[in-house]
């Protein structure tokens, strides 16, 4: 039987079945490998036309599975050696795998996630162990502190082993070309733009790594955009905070744009990307969860429990989740992220 899998986890996952391909989504230069998304694009495509009709919630599950797989995997196995099958349930679960076999999507016990031939969907979207132990923890603080329910059924964010933190250049980049937009937005309300050229002679690398909407509010003026685009402070500190160039309260008071300006733009555009690290990926992980999490409460709270939440502000919450998606999701524009 030939089986596709397709893995969450960024490392080669070992296994003992003949191989016939394997395909990791990213080059080592950075970008994405083509031919790999356009596999999980049919896939994607696939889910959605087979999934018509099934609960929205299981489908986006496995939509989510899809857009964060790392990995992909073709061997063959024996169907009629019970062992090879327990091998490849033990080992897709290791790999947080899902399967598709004969024209059927599975989970990594061989159940189906998708209605067909092979049967009702009666299986589940593997996670793992760390993801949902951390959300756990954090969803069960923001009830017991703040009064916010969030349904087990919210995905988790994804674990160490299927997380990769964005390049430190790119991240500096990215919170210098923040606050440069952050300024232009505010001149472009006032009626007094600032001159792009100016700033291109300052921050060459930033300018050069604006977002498309970032380079159409440089170029267009458009005020409706500068409105939009001004509350980029907030995001801008969040990934300052993510690489230990600041501290975060509860998001409930609004960061200082100045503050954030003095901190990004201190020595320059060198001497700013010199030395960025980002902090540990566990504490990110933490933090992104309980953004989430968060926001999802938020979000989704009755109306009539309006003070629950102590104060923190949708606005603040959504920016700083941005930021961190961004950050630990490679595979997504800053403009996809923040749109």
């Amino acid at each position: 039987m030939l089986i596709s899998a397709y893995s969450t986890r960024y490392e080669h996952v070992p296994h003992d079945f003949t191989p016939v391909d394997e395909h990791f989504r990213w080059h080592t230069s950075g970008e994405q490998d083509a031919f790999f998304t356009a596999d999980l694009a049919a896939l994607e495509d696939y889910v959605r036309r087979a999934g018509a009709g099934q609960p929205g919630e299981s489908i986006c599950l496995l939509l989510r599975h899809v857009r964060d797989t790392q990995r992909s995997y073709t061997f063959t196995l024996d169907a009629s050696e019970s062992t090879q099958l327990t091998a490849l349930a033990a080992w897709a679960t290791t790999a947080n795998a899902i399967l598709v076999a004969e024209g059927a999507v599975l989970d990594p016990t061989g159940r189906p996630l998708l209605a067909g031939a092979h049967g009702a969907p009666t299986g589940r979207v593997p996670l793992t162990t760390e993801s949902t132990h951390r959300a756990q923890t954090i969803r069960g603080w923001l009830a017991s502190a703040h009064g916010l329910q969030v349904p087990g059924e919210l995905p988790p964010v994804r674990s160490r082993d299927e997380t990769r933190v964005r390049d430190a250049s790119d991240v500096g980049l990215r919170i210098i070309a923040l606050v440069m937009t952050n300024d232009f937005a505010g001149s472009v309300i006032a009626k007094k733009p600032l001159d792009p050229r100016a700033m291109r002679a300052v921050f060459p690398h930033a300018m050069s790594a604006l977002s498309p909407s970032e380079r159409e509010l440089m170029d267009a003026h458009d005020l409706d955009l500068a409105r939009r685009l001004q509350s980029g402070s907030e995001a801008a500190n969040e990934l300052l905070w993510a690489i230990d160039r600041t501290t975060l309260g509860w998001p409930s008071v609004a960061c200082q744009p100045a503050k954030v300006k003095e901190i990004a733009f201190q020595g320059g555009e060198q001497g700013f990307l010199e030395g960025i690290q980002a902090r540990d990926l566990g504490e990110l992980l933490d933090e992104y969860e309980c953004l989430a999490s968060l926001k999802w409460a938020l979000d989704n709270r009755d109306p009539s429990h309006a003070q629950a939440g102590s104060g923190a502000d949708p606005v603040i919450v959504t920016q700083r989740c941005n930021a961190l998606e961004w950050l630990l999701k490679p595979q997504l524009a800053w403009d996809d992220v923040a749109s």
